[in-house]
């Protein structure tokens, strides 16, 4: 009970924190916003689309983390944990995306770039979830295939998958910080993003093919991956050929809403195996 306890006022804390970092955010460029929504036609289309899509989001955070409390026994490696982490930063994420798309239009380039380089933060802290799972599964198809013979203990795995995963995090920051202008920050993490989805892909197909991962359905989950790697792929194309205007946001967020219900369906439907 001590734990749980503890894990709850850690998550509220950090929600706390990530919403109020937010809103001060928003309340520094609260005229800039405000100008975007008055000026740039279709801007109120989109502010509802991103509504719509953070309210998907907080549903299934809710739900996956009420999961996760309703355990028995719970650890931070737990699959409701790190899905309903997955949920949350994309929420985060889609918040700075939001603020970042108003103000595209209005402010200057170096402005604009520091809010980028906050909105690939989240990025990072979206993926990292997926991509600590998949560094375990990783280590244990080595494991599999007598290619290491050591991390048999799920602690052990974790801690390995975890310092891997910091020191994955830690480049990509050091990358975010130093890039010197936003086409060379789109493509840094372009290739990031494509490189964390292709390796989630894989590991919930390879769970999918090993029979592993059975209270959840790996090979519905990778179908909804491998279509958020797609739409990421198409988005950079499409925004360099027809601009991020107002048709463009709304189109990709209803495509992701979809494509993140498919991911949410393959967590709350168990493998037939």
């Amino acid at each position: 009970m001590q734990t749980r306890r503890k894990y709850l006022l850690a998550l509220v804390l950090g929600i706390c924190i990530g919403f109020i970092s937010i809103i001060i955010l928003y309340l520094i460029n609260l005229n800039i916003v405000i100008e975007t929504l008055e000026t740039v036609e279709g801007a109120s289309i989109v502010l509802l689309a991103y509504i719509i899509r953070l309210s998907i989001l907080a549903g299934m955070a809710i739900y996956l983390f009420r999961r996760w409390f309703m355990q028995e026994k719970m650890y931070t490696s737990d699959l409701p944990f790190l899905f309903g982490m997955f949920f949350l930063f994309l929420m985060f994420g889609k918040l700075l995306e939001m603020l970042s798309n108003f103000m595209y239009p209005v402010v200057a380039q170096d402005v604009f770039l520091i809010y980028l380089k906050i909105r690939q933060f989240a990025i990072i802290a979206t993926l990292a979830p997926m991509v600590f799972l998949s560094i375990m599964m990783i280590i244990i198809f080595l494991q599999a295939n007598g290619k290491i013979k050591k991390y048999n203990d799920p602690r052990e795995r974790n801690a390995i998958s975890l310092k891997v995963l910091i020191i994955i995090a830690v480049v990509e920051a050091i990358l975010i910080i130093v890039t010197p202008n936003t086409t060379v920050s789109g493509i840094n993490m372009a290739i990031f993003i494509v490189l964390s989805l292709l390796v989630t892909t894989w590991m919930f197909y390879f769970s999918y093919r090993n029979k592993r991962l059975s209270q959840i359905q790996p090979l519905i989950i990778a179908i909804g991956f491998t279509g958020y790697l797609i739409s990421n792929i198409l988005r950079v194309l499409f925004q360099n050929i027809i601009g991020e205007n107002a048709s463009f946001i709304v189109t990709t967020e209803i495509l992701d809403i979809i494509i993140g219900s498919v991911i949410f369906i393959g967590y709350i439907k168990k493998a037939k195996y």
